[in-house]
């Protein structure tokens, strides 16, 4: 989709060229123009001034905030269009005039070097002697089609033609408005870059010669090298072609097992927080010995092949069935140990190479937004479906935080709390709620992620909206139990948990209930501060304010207990 802020001409006598003329146009049509609406917030040229785009006229109006504009929306964009523009009166130059032709287009955004231009992809320019043109309302396609006899078209151009007429036919006014009505209902895109053989685009196509470059120098090519793999490694079958699905049906050989190790070891290290093999982006001669090699060629043969699903059963699992390694790792007796480390142990053996124990660590980013939200029942647990915007510090998305603007609006539905997976990531402007618990840019791939532990994570975990909004929800699930101070730690211990609480820490969580009661009612604290300031006031049926905003401080302690986000 483009803009186009105005239409001008200028014309140049080729006898007087001090001469210069500026064509006054007086009427525009064109075989398409979206309805009047204003410029989308990706456009934004940090002004207040309001721009917006629609009819042709627009193009010939003379004015810098209005435009001709061609969005025909989802599912028909990026389609030629047609416009004429008529001048108040012929041109007519005895010996001829230069014609200068201006296309002003300044409805994108305040950088062009972002996605903020709104312009035309490509254009083509022609004049008429005629003096009533006007656009050809007709489909370019559809005009070619005529060039065959109706006798010899095929279906595809008979329902290509009839669905031009019918489209200006009055009698179909009413079919029209309801495919509109449907056109409407069609989802936004978002735009993907698709790779293509270069042989397959259509006939007499060559494929593409690539050269080994010296030293790097594109411009220094020396001899050509074809498709192949490591000699090391098995051989490409004899009879295939050095197409990717080749290369692909090499990867997954029985005979070329790296596939399958690299995968198998890469669940080990989602289950153990660490592989067989150290270092899953390295798996050459330079990597770490594998701690269990036996086990890891084990686990790839078994992921390759059919295999029985448990000892007694006669299912049988399909090659390549990652359900079926996921249930061998997850009832092992290695994974099903006790994750508490002797002393001795944990001096001979500090990062578990040896299996002793069963894994400790804390769980990714995403998964600790997760078990908050799931913790406080606030969870949207929706499958699939569209990324999300929850809150976000606005600064972030503006130079020179950023690379130029980019649009940001918080999620406030029940989106706001969807699972962290469908968080909207910028390559260049990381969710920072994830990336302080490690998560990795969005600019390379990671099939390690190092784990740290930080005073901001501690931070984030306490006050980042989401987090707050978790801890107001917990105190509000605990208060809705009933019962007395007790029944209703307990019922938010083991909501976060998963266990009672001991005594030891049943009289730490109900003496702060106290303290913060007293606190709080004695006014150091605001309630609304603490219990959300729209339901503060509100608090669950039989309860009150200073409850609730004191509920919310243990909340906010259960939720940042290092048991809490910590696998074991």
């Amino acid at each position: 989709m483009a803009a186009l802020t105005e239409f001008e001409v200028t014309a140049v006598p080729i006898n007087d060229p001090t001469n210069e003329v500026k064509v006054k146009f007086v009427q525009a049509t064109a075989d398409y123009a979206n309805a009047e609406k204003e410029l989308e917030a990706e456009f934004n040229d940090k002004s207040d001034q309001k721009r917006v785009y629609g009819p042709v006229a627009f193009a010939i109006d003379g004015k810098d905030n209005t435009a001709w504009g061609i969005d025909a929306g989802p599912g028909r964009r990026n389609q030629s269009r047609k416009a004429v523009f008529i001048p108040e009166k012929p041109l007519a130059f005895t010996n001829g005039a230069v014609l200068t032709f201006k296309l002003q287009q300044n409805h994108g955004g305040n950088n062009s070097d972002d996605n903020e231009n709104h312009n035309l992809g490509r254009f083509r320019l022609s004049v008429t002697s005629a003096t009533n043109a006007v656009a050809d309302p007709v489909p370019a396609e559809v005009r070619e089609i005529f060039q065959t006899p109706a006798s010899s078209r095929t279906p595809a151009q008979a329902a290509a033609v009839f669905s031009a007429w019918r489209a200006t036919a009055p009698e179909f006014k009413d079919v029209n408005d309801k495919i509109e009505a449907l056109w409407r209902q069609y989802p936004e895109g978002t735009p993907s870059l698709v790779l293509r053989a270069l042989h397959d685009h259509g006939p007499g196509d060559e494929k593409r010669v690539t050269h080994a470059l010296a030293r790097g120098d594109w411009l220094k090519p020396e001899k050509a090298v074809t498709p192949g793999v490591p000699k090391i490694l098995p051989p490409l079958s004899p009879e295939a072609d050095d197409s990717r699905l080749t290369f692909a049906r090499w990867l997954v050989d029985p005979h070329s097992p790296t596939t399958a190790r690299v995968f198998v070891n890469r669940l080990w290290q989602a289950y153990f927080g660490i592989g067989l093999l150290e270092t899953p982006e390295d798996f050459g001669v330079r990597a770490p010995a594998v701690s269990h090699p036996q086990l890891l060629d084990w686990l790839a043969v078994e992921f390759m092949r059919p295999s029985i699903i448990a000892p007694g059963e006669s299912s049988i699992a399909p090659p390549w069935d990652i359900k079926h390694i996921h249930r061998l790792i997850v009832n092992s007796a290695t994974y099903q140990e006790s994750s508490r480390t002797p002393p001795e142990l944990a001096q001979r053996d500090p990062n578990n190479r040896l299996l002793a124990r069963g894994p400790r660590l804390r769980v990714d980013a995403e998964i600790v937004r997760d078990i908050a939200l799931d913790a406080s029942g606030l969870l949207d647990e929706q499958i699939g479906g569209a990324p999300v915007t929850p809150p976000a510090p606005a600064f972030l998305f503006q130079p020179p935080a950023s690379y130029g603007p980019k649009t940001w609006r918080d999620e406030t539905g029940p989106e706001r709390y969807r699972r962290a997976i469908y968080t909207f990531r910028f390559r260049s402007v990381p969710y920072p709620a994830l990336q302080t618990f490690d998560a990795p840019n969005g600019d390379g791939a990671c099939v390690r992620r190092l784990r740290s532990n930080t005073p901001l994570q501690a931070l984030v975990s306490l006050n980042e909206p989401i987090f707050v909004e978790c801890a107001q929800a917990l105190a509000r699930l605990c208060l809705e139990q009933g019962g007395n101070d007790a029944e209703r730690i307990r019922y938010g211990f083991r909501r976060c948990l998963g266990r009672p609480p001991e005594a030891r820490e049943m009289r730490e969580l109900t003496s702060l209930l106290r303290r913060e009661k007293n606190y709080i009612r004695d006014g150091w604290v605001d309630t609304a501060a603490l219990g959300d300031k729209d339901k503060a006031l509100f608090p669950p049926k039989g309860t009150t304010p200073t409850e609730l905003a004191a509920y919310t401080v243990v909340a906010r302690v259960l939720l940042n207990l290092d048991e809490t986000i910590t696998k074991e």
